[in-house]
């Protein structure tokens, strides 16, 4: 209730983006001022007279008031002109030039006044009055009547009480021009040196315009002198005001001529700033998408039946944005241009010091990264670049930096510092973007931002699989609950099913009511053995409905119309044999050999049946059909096999199974669960089921090789050393990032590694999406796991599946060929686990086919093969 209250409050109260608006307007009105400020004092300095002072002050010329004020500001110019004047002399005018320029700097970068611009402006209004008192101007007593000259009482106590007897008058004069700079370099934050440089490229740039303007206008004075000169007629002298003549064509040569190419301009680096975007515009709510899909659902539920879920969830909703937070816009400040600028120098300087030369570009600062690019020189190799690695950490100060070298799909070298304060990226913002509510995906997954700050929207259904790897706290567990989030505020329960396997037990108990499951949360390992089994049975069962109905996968299905029913049906393969009937006709036929005393290898109880009655029954458990009242020697041929009926359904969800920790699994039966998730992973696409799998190990006994291979998608937070990274991504990168939230991000169908920044999805927006979900159903379990500890080995014999046979028929096959039946030896033959290859034995020594153990001794084969 707590938590529900916490987000009526929060719907109550929005927040908006009005600090930012406020900021801005303060800034604009401080530059306003400055610029104001400086025009009236400019003003009363300009127009300042000495007889305008008014009698009461010490500094007036006269005892009487003056008849007329000459001053552009009145009396208060007057004033203020003659005190300052009094106190700084001509460094007067310096006050007014700094004040514009802080003017202007406000309205350009709100935070490039600092106190050193303070400092600097401090220090250039006492220098000049210093060198102004011991330069004094000409004729300046006359105009200003002040007692000091033209440097002011601060000149003379700085040049002449201080300075002057110490240092003389040249070194004086050094010593305040270098003071004076120091201060100009504070105030407006220019390094002379790039003044110099830049004013040296201008001026050779304006000679080499000239020279060749010169050279162009030459060279067309001498085209005009080669044309030929036409007379005109002696009527020509007399112009008609009717009619005007028009003038001369000139040759298309001497047109294509006169056009001047224009000097390049070379733009300053470009700073992007994906930190801090721009005001949400209004978006529609998922809600609105929402309604879209439900008209379209609502013909399906007409011929939908009662016990489907599509009727059991018809009047499922999806969450609301409500329930989840927006990112606080107060804390989202317009980035300090200058800082950034500061390191990129720093890092051309780096370069330049092991003789790189590069060219400064563009500045992107991402939600946790700022990416600086340079522009290499001509003919060098990027790699030296990549091998200063620790030298520009170094110099940097970076706990972790990564250097692209270069940047795909581009020119330049990029080199990704961690910012000091990162940004979090709320999943509310990437729900909201246009490409998630209106993408072309199907199982749309917000995943973060990346640098540029574009939402990063992947599709499951194109993927088809994901492996997420990293270490504790780096991320991987909020990216797995955003990607539920994700899918929860998409989907009802009908569409999307989730099995979620949690051998950590804590991670997914707060999804253990969710009406989206199709089993109960798995937490023991042995539990998530049948789970899979479960998935691989579905993925067969989904594909014997798509033979039947006549589509080619998933979407085939899902799409082919509301109402087209087919029933039941029995599952058989092409031409109208049963799935045994197939393998029977592609076995080998071997003659009959003679009824031997040996027990047949079809009889599921080699001893006699005395309860005739129970026959009908007993046998259809195990497969076979006989009428009662009708006895099967167990020698012959078995009756008909009796094939389960399957229903068609009106439309079938996704699935997507999701694996918190595949390490724990692959320690308790690592030939199964690897055989398991292989097979999902090479087929179930087309089915509509998913792979999710997550491990903050990723070592190769855990990302094996078949994984790697069938699950082509890869996320990487950071991991513990550059082998781990290896694994998941088949190159190093993911042991530089710099955690929470910091990931690489490997795209389907490109070899292309993203980096991104993940999303972020709170404890409480969690419960809210799960209340709301729960709230209207509760969960519609397709199984029940039996407690493997509870299983005895008749329940291992009933719990025999299609996959079971299937294995059977390998095993019996390799019984055949080596007539030796040991665990061991299957285990090796079948690269089966070691819980597979004896549950295998117990089956067949149940079946009669095989003896029992007898030590190390390879068991009896009981039966002709």
């Amino acid at each position: 209730m707590s938590s529900r209250s916490a987000a009526l409050t929060r719907k109550q109260h929005p927040r908006t983006t009005e600090p930012v608006a406020d900021n801005r307007a303060m800034h604009a009105a401080l530059g306003l001022a400055f610029l104001g400020g400086a025009l009236f004092y400019l003003l009363a300095l300009i127009s300042h007279e000495p007889a305008d002072l008014p009698a009461w002050t010490h500094l007036a010329i006269s005892d009487t008031a003056p008849a007329t004020t000459h001053n552009l500001i009145g009396q208060l110019g007057a004033v203020l002109a003659g005190y300052t004047f009094w106190m700084f002399g001509a460094a007067n005018y310096v006050i007014p030039v700094c004040l514009t320029w802080f003017g202007v700097c406000k309205f350009a970068s709100p935070a490039a006044i600092t106190l050193r611009s303070w400092i600097g402006f401090a220090l250039m209004v006492i220098s000049a009055s210093a060198i102004f008192y011991l330069q004094a101007f000409w004729q300046w007593d006359d105009k200003n009547v002040t007692p000091y000259g033209a440097g002011g009482g601060l000149g003379y106590v700085v040049g002449g009480m201080l300075m002057l007897d110490i240092f003389g008058e040249v070194g004086s004069l050094l010593l305040l021009g270098t003071t004076y700079l120091v201060g100009m370099i504070f105030a407006t934050g220019m390094h002379p040196i790039q003044v110099i440089i830049q004013g040296k490229d201008m001026m050779v740039q304006s000679a080499v315009n000239w020279w060749e303007g010169r050279a162009e206008r030459r060279r067309l004075a001498e085209e005009r002198a080669t044309l030929p000169f036409t007379v005109p007629p002696p009527d020509a002298g007399k112009p008609s005001r009717k009619k005007k003549s028009p003038l001369p064509e000139v040759s298309d040569e001497i047109n294509a001529n006169t056009q001047l190419e224009l000097p390049s301009v070379q733009n300053l680096p470009k700073i992007i700033d994906a930190s801090a975007p721009k005001p949400p515009k209004p978006k529609p709510q998922l809600a609105e998408v929402w309604k879209k899909r439900q008209e379209q659902k609502e013909e399906r539920i007409a011929f939908a039946k009662p016990t489907s879920l599509t009727a059991r969830y018809k009047d499922y909703t999806v969450p609301p944005m409500d329930l989840l937070h927006y990112p606080d816009a107060a804390s989202r400040m317009p980035t300090d241009e200058a800082p950034l600028r500061d390191m990129q120098e720093i890092i051309i300087e780096t370069l330049a010091t092991f003789d790189i030369q590069v060219t400064a570009g563009d500045i992107t600062k991402g939600p946790a990264i700022t990416r600086y690019e340079v522009y290499p020189s001509k003919g060098l190799r990027v790699n030296r670049i990549a091998n200063l690695e620790p030298d520009i950490a170094r110099a940097t100060k970076a706990e972790r930096i990564n250097i692209l070298a270069p940047i795909p799909g581009r020119d330049t070298v990029g080199i990704e510092l961690p910012n000091r304060d990162k940004i979090v990226v709320p999943i509310r913002e990437l729900l909201e973007d246009d490409t998630f509510q209106n993408g072309k995906a199907k199982l749309p997954l917000a995943l973060g931002k990346d640098v540029y700050g574009k939402a990063v929207i992947a599709d499951l259904a194109t993927m088809p699989h994901l492996l997420v790897a990293g270490t504790t706290g780096s991320g991987k567990s909020v990216c797995i609950n955003s990607i539920i989030t994700s899918l929860l505020c998409r989907f009802a329960p009908d569409e999307l099913r989730f099995i979620m396997i949690d051998p950590k037990v804590v991670e997914m108990q707060g999804y253990k009511d969710l009406p989206h499951l199709a089993l109960p949360v798995v937490t023991d390992p042995k539990q998530s053995i049948l789970a899979l089994r479960w998935v691989v049975n579905e993925m067969e069962k989904r594909y014997q409905i798509f033979a039947k109905v006549g589509v080619r996968n998933f979407d085939g299905f899902n799409g082919r119309g509301p109402g087209k029913s087919f029933g039941k049906v029995t599952s058989r393969v092409g031409g109208g044999a049963t799935m045994e009937e197939a393998l029977q006709a592609s076995a080998p036929s071997a003659p009959r050999s003679a009824p031997s005393p040996k027990k047949s290898l079809r009889d599921p109880h080699p001893d006699s049946i005395e309860d005739k009655d129970g026959l009908d029954a007993l046998d259809e458990e195990d497969g076979y059909y006989v009428p009662k009242g009708s006895l099967w020697d167990g020698n012959s041929e078995p009756p008909p096999h009796k094939e389960p009926e399957l229903e068609i359904p009106d439309s079938l969800p996704y699935i997507v199974v999701i694996v918190d920790e595949l390490a724990d699994l692959m320690q308790t039966a690592p030939a199964d669960i690897e055989s398991a998730i292989a097979r999902i992973a090479q087929k179930a696409r087309a089915a509509g089921i998913h792979l999710i799998l997550a491990t903050q190990t990723p070592r190769a006994e855990v990302v094996t090789g078949i994984i790697k291979a069938n699950v082509p998608c890869r996320i990487a937070f950071q991991v513990n050393s550059a082998l781990d990274s290896r694994v998941i991504l088949d190159r190093k990168g993911a042991d530089k990032l710099v955690g929470k939230g910091d990931m690489l991000y490997l795209p389907p169908g490109t070899s292309q590694l993203m980096r991104a920044q993940g999303t972020m999805v709170t404890d409480d927006e969690l419960q809210n999406l799960v209340d709301h979900a729960c709230n209207q159903g509760t969960p519609s379990f397709e199984a029940v796991l039996a407690d493997p500890d509870e299983m005895g080995d008749e329940g291992e014999s009933e719990a025999i599946t299609p996959e079971d046979e299937a294995i059977l028929e390998k095993v019996l096959e390799v019984l055949r060929s080596e007539k030796k039946a040991s665990t061991s030896h299957i285990q090796r033959r079948l690269r089966l686990g070691y819980t597979r290859a004896a549950r295998m034995m117990d089956i067949l020594e149940q079946r009669g086919i095989i003896g029992p153990a007898d030590g190390a001794k390879p068991r009896e084969i009981l039966v002709e093969l």
